[in-house]
């Protein structure tokens, strides 16, 4: 059956009455009950036996009961269900034949916005109901409730979530004050989707379960499963995950007996997605292309867009992220054309963002996120702030902002447990863990007790959540956060040995002195440390490379301090400090009587650090006939002392550095091969200074700081100009270099009051720094048109010194609040860290 039932031609004589005529109780019964079995096929055809009767009985107009008005609407709404466009046209046309007019039908005019609804045409239903409800201010029209309940639906999609709401809770109490229990229940869920969206999912829940009701009253299997479906991604958004796999399962069931292809569409995206979150990515892949399929074939935009987006999820759960971003790419062109700043294109920047810190792309990243943000926030969806929050805070810390992660992340724990988002919680409290190890790891931190206890309880309560969710990979990587937590407070608690001084032989003073300090906040460094302390428990031997003044020496104090060996000693010493004719006895030791005037036994490096940890700096410089002793002291852990043929034992950890290219001096036969090889078991490479930059102000203000005997100020110091010049300097010494520019600085501030460096480099490079009272010109930040080296550097440290106050920044920086705002937003820097303060 197709349009014919809408042409009905009554007689011409009845047309001017028909509209108010009785329809027969017993058809008309029939043809609502099967519509509330949504079988709109049979519902559709009883509506036109209706009117067929009434053609050829010419009941008389009534006073109550259905009305050729009534199967009219019946017929449309049929329409809808079958998605049926054309034929409602017809209708249409085919009203006013029976004395009809548009503005006696307003259902009809509501059921043609809904199909704009169904076709992702939201902003023209958004406008044409308004101008419906302003045409009528002031009246309670017929067909009122229908117009408010399809606005709300419009703007839910919208992301305008406050006035969604409002027109969704207008249109419930005026349907159930009509007595239309079909239509306050579909509102009911509306209700629910727009406090979910805001994450209100208490709320949301309690809307779905009273539409549920309604619907199981009516029979309504379709809408029933189309609420299962709702509360099994609100528990999937909770992380209970289990039970939104059953819920979901239980949506498909019911969709399955009534064929309910886009609500079984919806539902196939939703089980994909909770089937990616428990880890069965192969499953949830071909779930997910199911679903993308049956969107393309019912013209669904919306859906198209999600599966695209989980898809994406698939992908980068997989490791494939350039795979990931052109999924993302996809589904956001299709979010931006149906909704730019809706919840789709607000979920799909934030992957965006994720996938590009990933690919090591910090600054796209930041910017992208940033954008997701400020939509999350105008959508009042405080799910994906939170979530946004938690990655953004990553990415801060990748390029070297902790404070503004600090701020980032504590924002993404709030909102998250604000909302009842377990798992997303847990997730962001396993980041706030890792922000906190890696302040404490950066040595930035004078006291950095309070951190590793906040960082303890916060890895304490990720691994108490996902324990409760009952997720293994969730508890596995909670547990590995866990103890790496509980290891830094060990160490924090029981201070290492100490190294003994560099003089080969002489063993370390009794005192124990503190862990030693790397001072970074750069991801590179960052990096290399993570690696350093993996090494550390390994006894094998480990070979340092880096320029002069990279901190060699730093490292190997923290593998030694780091190992189970950490109770013994570190005995270091440099190489090519050793008379050549003494490397021998140095080394190995000797006995009594071995040379002229040995007059007793004499220890040797091996025997000093027996049980410890032994560190050979410039061991390029190791005399090519020692070699092999130091190669079967490796290996066997056997030598030989000086005038004693007897073999010694003794169990060392080696550790090596140089500066010196070892592979070329194998070439040259300088250096033993076999030896270079079994020192490169692990290898760590040490940056320059150069490439590191973001390090170079927090270094120099802790060498500072360490000149003065307290905490300093580098504005007290040097003017801004002088400070970017610092940042652009190559440090051909690196952090050797910047610790004398540092002592050279405090001694003249402390001596003349001011300070004032002509430097020249060991390569001509010159330097000029001079302290603030020098400084003629204005400072200069990073412009539009690209960042001059040193800019970020600048705006964080005026932040730091004015504890976040960006009113007292702009000031110290010689800059407009607002130019300051518009850097801050350009760079993706937090304006206010954590402990900051107001602007005044």
């Amino acid at each position: 059956m197709r349009a014919e039932i809408l042409r009905l031609e009554p007689t011409p004589e009845a047309a001017p009455d028909l509209g108010g005529r009785c329809l027969d109780p017993a058809r008309w019964e029939a043809a609502w009950r099967r519509f509330l079995d949504e079988d709109y096929v049979g519902a559709l055809e009883l509506a036109r036996c209706c009117l067929d009767c009434l053609a050829s009985e010419q009941r008389s107009a009534c006073t109550s009961g259905p009305t050729v008005r009534d199967a009219i609407v019946l017929a449309a709404r049929c329409l809808f269900q079958l998605d049926r466009r054309d034929d409602l046209e017809v209708l249409l046309a085919s009203a006013g034949r029976w004395g009809l007019v548009a503005d006696d039908l307003p259902e009809l005019e509501a059921v043609q916005l809904a199909f704009g609804c169904k076709a992702g045409e939201y902003a023209r239903v958004a406008t044409a109901c308004t101008s419906w409800i302003e045409a009528r201010s002031g009246q309670l029209a017929p067909g009122l409730a229908d117009f408010l309940y399809l606005r709300g639906l419009a703007r839910s999609h919208l992301g305008e979530g406050r006035t969604a709401r409002e027109d969704a809770e207008s249109a419930h109490a005026l349907f159930r004050l009509l007595g239309r229990p079909f239509e306050r229940a579909r509102t009911a869920n509306l209700l629910g989707i727009v406090a979910f969206r805001e994450s209100r999912y208490d709320e949301a829940e309690d809307w779905w379960r009273r539409a549920h009701e309604l619907h199981a009253e009516l029979g309504m299997l379709k809408n029933m499963g189309g609420n299962r479906l709702n509360l099994g991604i609100a528990a999937y958004k909770r992380g209970r995950f289990q039970r939104a796999e059953g819920e979901l399962q239980a949506a498909v069931r019911l969709l399955s007996q009534v064929d309910a292809r886009v609500s079984l569409c919806r539902a196939g995206l939703a089980l994909g997605q909770v089937l990616r979150l428990r880890g069965r990515l192969r499953a949830a892949r071909v779930q997910l292309l199911d679903a993308f399929r049956q969107a393309g074939t019912l013209g669904l935009p919306r859906e198209e867009a999600l599966a695209l987006e989980y898809l994406g999820d698939v992908q980068r759960d997989e490791g494939r992220l350039d795979h990931a971003l052109r999924y993302y790419d996809r589904a956001q062109a299709i979010a931006t054309s149906i909704a730019p700043d809706g919840d789709i294109a607000t979920e799909v920047g934030h992957r965006q963002g994720e996938c590009l810190g990933r690919l090591g792309r910090h600054a796209e990243a930041v910017a992208a996120l940033r954008q997701s943000l400020g939509r999350a926030r105008r959508l009042g969806d405080r799910f994906e702030e939170g979530a946004i929050r938690r990655t953004l805070a990553t990415s801060l810390m990748a390029v070297a902002d902790p404070d503004s992660a600090v701020a980032a992340i504590t924002g993404s724990m709030r909102l998250l447990r604000e909302v009842g988002a377990e798992h997303e919680l847990a997730e962001s409290l396993l980041v706030a863990a890792g922000i906190g190890l890696a302040r404490v790891e950066s040595g930035l931190l004078e006291e950095p007790a309070s951190v590793l206890e906040d960082a303890w309880q916060d890895a304490l309560a990720a691994l108490h959540l996902h324990l409760r969710l009952a997720g293994e990979d969730g508890i596995r990587r909670a547990r590995e956060t866990v103890a790496r937590v509980a290891d830094r407070r060990h160490r924090l608690e029981t201070c290492p040995a100490p190294a003994t001084a560099v003089r080969a032989g002489t063993r370390a003073p009794a005192a124990r002195p503190a862990p030693v300090r790397i001072v970074h906040v750069s991801s590179i460094m960052r990096d290399l440390l993570q690696l350093a302390d993996a090494f550390a428990d390994s006894d094998e031997p480990v070979l340092i490379i880096g320029e002069t003044g990279t901190g060699k020496e730093l490292f190997a104090r923290r593998l030694h301090e780091r190992s189970r060996r950490c109770g013994r000693e570190l005995v270091a010493v440099n190489v090519s400090a050793v008379p050549e004719s003494l490397f021998a006895r140095e080394f190995f030791g000797h006995v009594r009587g071995a040379y002229s005037g040995a007059d007793g036994d004499g220890q040797g490096l091996a025997s000093c650090s027996d049980g410890g940890t032994l560190f050979l700096d410039e061991i390029g410089d190791l005399p090519l006939e020692l070699q092999p002793r130091l190669l079967r002291l490796l290996q066997d852990g056997t030598y030989q002392a000086v005038g004693d043929p007897a073999q010694r034992h003794a169990d060392i950890r080696l550790i090596a550095a140089t500066n010196a290219d070892l592979r070329a001096q194998v070439a040259a036969g300088r250096f033993r091969a076999d030896l270079y090889y079994r020192l490169r078991i692990l290898e760590l490479r040490l940056p320059p200074l150069r490439e590191r930059r973001e390090d170079i102000m927090p270094l120099l203000r802790h060498l500072l700081s360490e000149a003065a005997g307290r905490p300093v100020d580098l504005s007290a110091y040097f003017s801004h100009r002088s400070l970017e010049r610092a940042q652009a300097h190559c440090w051909p010494g690196n952090v050797r270099e910047l610790a004398m520019v540092a002592r050279q600085a405090h001694v003249q501030l402390a001596g003349c009051g001011k300070v004032r460096l002509d430097l020249e480099s060991l390569d001509g490079e010159r330097l000029l720094l001079e302290g603030p009272s020098a400084a003629v010109a204005t400072p200069s930040l990073p412009r539009a048109d690209g960042e001059p080296a040193g800019g970020r550097a600048l705006i964080l440290a005026a932040l730091a010194a004015t504890r976040g106050n960006r009113a007292q920044a702009a000031r110290r920086l010689g800059v407009s609040r607002s130019t300051l705002y518009r850097h801050l937003e350009r760079l993706g820097i937090e304006a206010l860290p954590v402990g900051g303060v107001a602007d005044q």
